[in-house]
């Protein structure tokens, strides 16, 4: 028993540390990155059909979309950054601030926000396909 309980208290390495955070930083961008694009084309859609339907679908995936960028902003800044300004990638970190302690709970918010992100991903993505496969896209 005590032996696990020392292993979980040893000090994480600079180099793991850093590695930790930079890939969590490196899956946040790319969800952000997924969302700016997807909510481009739905803004494409808004702007250039006036189907009642489709703009409704369109308006609907946009705004759970926008939902899911607020909480991926939230969650950057409260366990990526280290400050309220974080900008989206740092390049200088220091394994001293209490942020590099939060791996665990980084990966659990971060899973748990990718398959929210994959549900609703899906299904704008089969709207986007079918408005594709009607010649409208």
């Amino acid at each position: 028993m005590n032996s696990t309980t020392n292993s979980t208290h040893q000090p994480v390495t600079t180099a793991s540390c850093h590695q930790e955070h930079q890939h969590w930083q490196h899956i946040i961008h790319q969800q952000a990155e997924e969302i700016r694009q997807l909510r481009a084309l739905l803004l494409d859609v808004m702007n250039h059909y006036n189907s009642r339907s489709l703009r409704h679908d369109a308006v609907d995936y946009f705004e759970d979309l926008s939902h899911l960028q607020a909480k991926l902003d939230q969650l950057n800044r409260n366990l990526i950054c280290t400050g309220t300004d974080c900008p989206p990638i740092r390049q200088t970190l220091s394994c001293s601030d209490t942020h590099f302690g939060l791996s665990a709970t980084i990966e659990r918010h971060t899973t748990a926000f990718m398959h929210e992100f994959t549900r609703v991903k899906d299904g704008c993505l089969q709207f986007l396909s079918g408005m594709m496969s009607l010649n409208m896209l």
